[in-house]
């Protein structure tokens, strides 16, 4: 039987075409369980936890999330027979929360940002000690390590050989965690960070965020070079870029596009990977608005 994890690491990994001076593929994680990348370092953590027995019967899943880290705990932790709680912010898209209430969650919302649901939530373990489960994803190693794990060999059995890695700025497990990986089998690799400087759903700016997560802190090392975008000039032709291509995909996916051509802007002959984190689904009216109809394809 196929198993769980030869799942949520068999991903449809694709070439951009408009892209001629250099072999570029994106992993498209729209296609994966729950719509995103996130359901790899959920399964990962949550999986950790219990054989380390620090996810034990009777506990309850706890997190502050407002996308698909929230999506994707709702989900998984009905697969391993946990409650989850998230406290999100009361401006958190409705199809979202839906979603999440849809895979069995209780929802607490907040009137504020994440880092007010953060402080929320360590509020409750401190009230109600041994009750809650918190995966922790800003601070919790085994999210860099489903990259390493589930992400990173998958792309080098299909590609082979990587140049440059490009992921966006989010909790940073996948960016750190492949580009671990990808550093000890080809020391010449570049490891691309995706920065954004102003609202762009789903990366943060490590420039200004109150909540920069431990594993971070221990590996950004690794990292190469960062490359700064804007949602007005990174955003829409991103987005337009993968419709030209066939594939509908999320604001930050868009914005890592962007980032990467600017990367590539002066370089040839390199082959690389870029991350599509997840799809356009959930942000359908911030995007249509964005959506140039001549760049809109079908399957050729």
């Amino acid at each position: 039987m196929l198993s769980i994890e030869k799942m949520l690491e068999t991903v449809p990994v694709a070439r951009i075409r408009q892209i001629t001076d250099n072999t570029v593929y994106t992993v498209l994680e729209k296609f994966n369980l729950c719509g995103s990348i996130k359901v790899k370092p959920v399964y990962w953590m949550l999986k950790k936890a219990i054989e380390r027995g620090t996810l034990t019967e009777g506990q309850e899943i706890l997190e502050a999330s407002s996308g698909n880290t929230a999506i994707a705990l709702s989900y998984m932790g009905g697969i391993f027979g946990y409650g989850v709680k998230l406290i999100v912010p009361t401006e958190t898209g409705s199809c979202k929360k839906k979603l999440m209430r849809s895979y069995g969650a209780e929802l607490i919302e907040l009137d504020g940002n994440t880092d007010d649901c953060i402080d929320l939530r360590n509020s409750m373990v401190d009230a109600h000690a041994g009750r809650y489960f918190v995966p922790d994803q800003f601070n919790n190693e085994d999210n860099m390590d489903a990259h390493y794990n589930l992400t990173a060999p998958y792309l080098v059995r299909k590609i082979r050989k990587i140049d440059f890695f490009v992921a966006g700025m989010g909790t940073t497990g996948t960016l750190l965690g492949a580009g671990r990986y990808l550093k000890e089998r080809f020391p010449d690799v570049k490891v691309i960070a995706v920065n954004p400087l102003d609202r762009v759903e789903g990366i943060k700016n490590y420039n200004t965020v109150r909540n920069v997560g431990k594993f971070y802190e221990d590996y950004k090392y690794l990292i190469d070079e960062v490359i700064n975008v804007r949602f007005k000039d990174d955003v829409p032709s991103g987005i337009n870029d993968y419709l030209s291509e066939g594939y509908f995909t999320g604001i930050s996916s868009g914005a890592i596009l962007s980032g990467a051509k600017r990367y590539l802007a002066d370089k040839s002959g390199l082959t690389g990977v870029i991350v599509a984190p997840d799809g356009g689904d959930y942000y359908l009216s911030e995007i249509f608005p964005l959506l140039d109809a001549a760049k809109i394809k079908g399957c050729e």
